[in-house]
């Protein structure tokens, strides 16, 4: 910075103006201070101007005031002015004057007032003058004045020289105020660039400090930490250290043991080898008993089949109904009705009036005269058999569903014989429980237990009913139309729904949904009267992947309507065009029986729908199972030896042996 200042001005002294001192006192230089500027900036010709022309002004108007009454003089107005205009440059150049001169020149400009006031105070309190005495004053003030004159213009030149030194002092100071100026413009640009650098700085080290503090105070506390941990191990290493003890002396212990075992380990594995032998052997026999096992399973169906068929491949169960509180038999006794044992059964005619018909008639008949007569069935179960009793007798038929043959197990009587009690039960899941419900019970668990065996089944059943000699589905939608055909020697129903189900629950919902919708109506024989066949078919194939064999049975189980008389059933309207539709197809089922057991060349399968149905059931290739359902109230008595009678033609036929279905 220093070289960029001009050489002169260190050092530089303002010129000596000590030999005008003393002449400056007697002049007024007021506007040597009121001409200061203010402000420091380069002096121009108007400001030149205007402090000539203000310097003017002041002069003229205290040379006036001093002289008092004396007239204008044009050689004094001239040494007045004189001073003014040769005072300009100085009150232009004492903007670098020290303050030291200027409290010089105002001590002078007091002076100067002061002698001026005296001499106006004097001229004031003397006495009248007279002309010359004035004009002999102004004279000698006129002698002053030049003199003052003089010596002010002596003062003159040395200012101006003082000016013109003053004037290339300021101007030098000038250029290195200018100078001084751009650097301290540039300083200042640092010093900004550098305060921002250093707030960025700053805030980054406050940060630091800040994440440094926080180390610190995470250091502190996991110090602690580790010291409390020191602590705790310490104290460990000592619990350990008595346990090393204890455990030595326990590893002695130890060691003995473990060679004791080690023994026994050798022992055992000596052992293991031999039972490792024996499994092995265990295992192949295990593989040979499966093999006998699945070979005696076999067998067994064989066998089974065999007493079925010495059993008679259609046979015929009798039933009597228990006694119910609405046939009003007080004594709870059945006394026309006689079981003799097990496969016997014996009718009484109470009233000698009462009339029989014809087949009833014939039947054979023990004692004299036709009021007692005897039948003989494959079973006779009294009043008071229960469901399961009659189920254990049934239960081989079902079996055979499973081993692969045709089975149909129906139920014949009069209305109100209970046959729908005996085929489907009362309430679900109770002692009451109907040959149906039963049988998908056994069939089931059946089919479980062959599981360990090798075989699968796969179940599929639907439920149908004939009305007036046409086919409704009870499972599917009401409607449609319902043909019966027979493919691939099996019989099936067109645009009839088939349920595949896997277990009981599944079986028993669609007998509930069948229920509601199966048609019923009250006769004089019974209130709720069924007034067509039901039909549940299910369908049992089975597959054996050990032996490669497979079955393919079916089960049908009938619950056929009522099969009373005309005459005894009273119906009218709908209900008789029902009656003569239900007699005529028992009748063709009584016929198909016959044809079947005589070996006639034509069976009229087709002559009911109800036998067009069953006809691969009724066959030879078959076994037939069916309920003869008696009432035991006594006005039926008539209708009672009708069924007895026709299940008997049954029994007394034999229509061949079954054949297994095979895929």
């Amino acid at each position: 910075m220093a070289s960029k200042i001009p050489a002169f001005t260190s050092g530089l002294k303002p010129p000596s103006t000590s030999t005008s001192l003393s002449n400056l006192a007697k002049r007024r230089v007021p506007e040597i201070i009121t001409s200061q500027p203010t402000e420091k900036r380069p002096r121009t010709t108007d400001d030149a101007h205007t402090s000539n022309t203000s310097s003017s002004r002041l002069v003229r108007s205290k040379s006036v005031s001093n002289l008092a009454t004396a007239a204008p003089n044009s050689k004094s107005a001239t040494l007045s002015r004189a001073p003014s205009s040769t005072l300009r440059p100085q009150a232009s150049s004492t903007v670098s004057r020290p303050a030291s001169r200027l409290t010089a020149c105002a001590n002078i400009t007091k002076k100067v007032d002061s002698i001026s006031n005296a001499i106006s105070n004097k001229g004031v309190k003397a006495k009248p003058q007279t002309l010359e005495s004035r004009m002999m004053i102004i004279e000698k003030r006129l002698g002053e004045l030049e003199t003052e004159n003089a010596e002010k213009k002596d003062t003159i030149t040395v200012l101006d020289s003082s000016k013109k030194s003053l004037e290339v002092h300021l101007k030098d100071k000038e250029s290195a105020v200018n100078i001084l100026s751009e650097e301290i413009d540039n300083l200042k640009k640092e010093i900004r660039t550098l305060e921002v650098s250093n707030a960025t700085e700053r805030s980054l080290l406050e940060n630091k400090i800040r994440e440094l503090e926080f180390q610190k105070s995470r250091a502190e506390r996991e110090r602690t930490n580790l010291e409390g941990e020191l602590i705790a191990s310490q104290k460990e290493i000592v619990g350990l250290k008595c346990s090393i003890a204890e455990m030595s002396s326990a590893s002695a212990g130890m060691r003995a043991e473990l060679e004791i075992l080690q023994r026994q380990l050798n022992s055992e594995k000596t052992d293991n080898t031999q039972l490792r032998n024996n499994l092995s052997a265990a295992t192949a026999e295990i593989q040979e008993l499966q093999t006998r096992l699945r070979q005696e399973e076999t067998l067994r169906r064989q066998l089974h089949n065999t007493v079925q068929e010495l059993k008679g491949n259609i046979r015929v169960f009798c039933r009597i109904r228990s006694i119910i509180p609405s046939d009003k038999m007080a004594s709870g006794k059945i006394p026309h009705l006689n079981v003799l044992h097990h496969r016997s059964l014996e009718v009484h005619k109470l009233n000698p009036d009462m009339t029989l018909n014809e087949s009833s008639m014939n039947a054979p008949a023990s004692g004299k005269g036709p009021s007692k007569f005897e039948f003989t069935f494959d079973r006779v179960f009294g009043p008071n058999s229960t469901q399961q009793e009659i189920f254990e007798e049934l239960s081989q038929l079902v079996q055979s569903a499973l081993d692969g043959y045709n089975v149909c197990i129906f139920a014949y009587g009069q209305t109100g014989s209970g046959k729908t009690f005996t085929m489907e039960g009362g309430a679900a899941g109770s002692e009451s429980d109907g040959m149906i419900p039963r049988s998908v019970r056994l069939i089931f668990a059946a089919c479980e237990s062959l599981k360990s065996k090798g075989w699968v089944y796969k179940i599929e059943a639907s439920f149908l009913e004939i009305y007036n000699e046409q086919i409704r589905d009870l499972l599917g939608s009401s409607g449609g139309n319902h043909e019966i055909r027979v493919v691939n020697n099996e019989t099936i129903v067109t645009n009839l729904k088939v349920e595949e189900v896997t277990n009981e629950k599944q079986v028993h919902n669609l007998l509930a949904r069948a229920q509601q919708q199966r048609a019923v109506a009250s006769t004089s024989c019974n209130e709720h009267s069924s007034r067509s066949h039901s039909v549940l078919r299910l369908k049992l194939t089975g597959v054996n992947d050990d032996t490669t064999e497979t079955s393919n049975g079916v089960l049908y189980m009938v619950d056929l309507a009522g099969s009373e008389r005309l005459k005894e059933s009273g119906a009218t309207g709908d209900r008789l065009i029902e009656t003569k539709h239900i007699n005529k197809s028992l009748s063709n089922l009584g016929n198909v029986i016959m044809a079947l057991a005589t070996k006639e060349s034509h069976i009229p399968y087709r002559n009911s729908k109800l036998t067009l149905l069953l006809q691969q059931a009724l066959g030879g290739s078959a076994k037939t199972l069916m309920f003869v359902n008696v009432s035991p109230r006594e006005n039926c008595i008539n209708e009672t030896v009708n069924s007895l009678r026709f299940a008997a033609k049954v029994n007394s036929c034999h229509i061949g042996t079954a054949v297994k279905n095979n895929s």
